[in-house]
């Protein structure tokens, strides 16, 4: 009969892996912003930008890392100065693509208090209407 073919036909369809999705994960809470003023200088010729971040930064427990949001960009330096102490630049980048995180690693620990993260970086202009991205009109 016409339905038990539909049956064996839809047996007979092959179902492809879902990928699996990753369980949602905070950010730790050792370091959170307070306020924030990011840069963007797009080069519309090279489909690149350059960006400046700087934030107001709050560390709630000393630790020798930052674990922060990031997405298709490449950081060029990075450096958190203690409110009325000296900079410290970061020695590392470790980025987890797959989460859109990266993890600023630093020489020394950073006490808790209030100090300023300031980041450099570069990216791509896509067109994967995501991030900073652009348009074709």
């Amino acid at each position: 009969s016409r339905s038990s073919r539909r049956r064996r036909r839809l047996h007979s369809l092959g179902l492809a892996a879902m990928p699996e999705k990753r369980p949602f994960e905070r950010l730790p809470a050792d370091v959170s912003p307070i306020n924030y003023s990011l840069c963007l200088k797009p080069d519309l010729l090279d489909f690149t930008f350059e960006g400046k971040l700087e934030a107001a930064a709050q560390v709630r427990q000393a630790t020798n890392q930052i674990v922060m949001n990031c997405a298709d960009i490449d950081i060029i330096t990075a450096s958190y100065a203690p409110e009325g102490d000296e900079e410290i630049h970061a020695t590392g980048f470790n980025y987890q693509n797959e989460d859109e995180k990266v993890t600023l690693s630093f020489p020394s620990t950073l006490q808790t208090g209030t100090g300023t993260l300031k980041i450099d970086f570069v990216g791509e202009l896509n067109d994967k209407m995501k991030g900073f991205y652009r348009i074709n009109a």
